[in-house]
């Protein structure tokens, strides 16, 4: 396969091309493990602001692993400390938490000039799922060659993640923060990679190979080995109690 070079500014013209998809956006910002990664349209400031403040819907949605949405940065109650933020006023933010890795969340931001609206947030939710994608790539290859095998075994390991998150939710009750975190402590308690956790309880409880219960699975959807499987198992019995 040939090799594809990644950077930051592959991020920013994504960033670029949701602002001008979207009617009135004012920027956008791209967040990983808590931090932001990369912004547009001279919004950043608003992000960095809520991050060091510790409120938000930067912060909310972080923590909540749900859409978060505002007519007014400065206005809204939830976030007082916020009121005297140079330059939210009338600001409306979408705050989206995206697919999942070993470290967390992809979290996407964008800032409007009015209260958001269904259009935007279909633009949002079309575009998000590439920007996810794209930050993963450039924070496993911070600027060196990543062959297109290594980019695709990287999607299918996220999907296989979000599979075994959506179980552990629907089995437990929790929300897609605390199934995370349940799974991430599986993977230490046992001792084996998160990924292959992830891909042995699918198999668990789907009863069949990834796969072959995902057609668009390919070869970078490796077997999990045996160490993998017994916590699996034990991890899904617990699960069920």
């Amino acid at each position: 396969m040939p090799d594809v070079r990644f950077g930051p500014e592959l991020i920013e013209r994504l960033l670029g091309y949701l602002v001008s998809e979207i009617t009135g956006c004012l920027g956008a910002g791209l967040h990983t493990e808590r931090r932001l990664v990369r912004a547009v349209g001279g919004t950043e400031r608003l992000d960095q602001a809520q991050w060091e403040l510790g409120v938000g819907p930067v912060i909310d949605a972080a923590g909540d692993e749900d859409v978060v949405r505002t007519a007014d940065l400065a206005g809204d109650r939830r976030w007082p400390e916020l009121a005297g933020l140079t330059g939210a006023d009338g600001v409306g933010v979408v705050a989206v938490p995206g697919s999942w890795d070993e470290k967390g969340p992809v979290l996407l931001t964008v800032y409007l000039d009015h209260e958001p609206k269904e259009d935007d947030l279909r633009v949002i939710e079309r575009v998000e799922p590439v920007l996810a994608t794209a930050a993963a790539v450039v924070e496993f290859c911070a600027d060196e060659v990543v062959r297109a095998d290594q980019m695709v075994t990287m999607v299918q390991h996220r999907r296989v993640i979000e599979q075994a998150k959506g179980l552990v939710m629907a089995a437990s009750g929790v929300h897609s923060g605390t199934a995370f975190q349940t799974l991430v402590r599986a993977s230490q308690h046992f001792n084996v990679k998160l990924n292959e956790l992830a891909t042995a309880l699918v198999e668990q409880v789907g009863g069949a190979p990834v796969t072959e219960q995902e057609p668009e699975a390919g070869p970078g959807t490796a077997a999990p080995g045996r160490r993998a499987r017994e916590a699996a198992e034990r991890t899904w019995l617990a699960l069920r109690r």
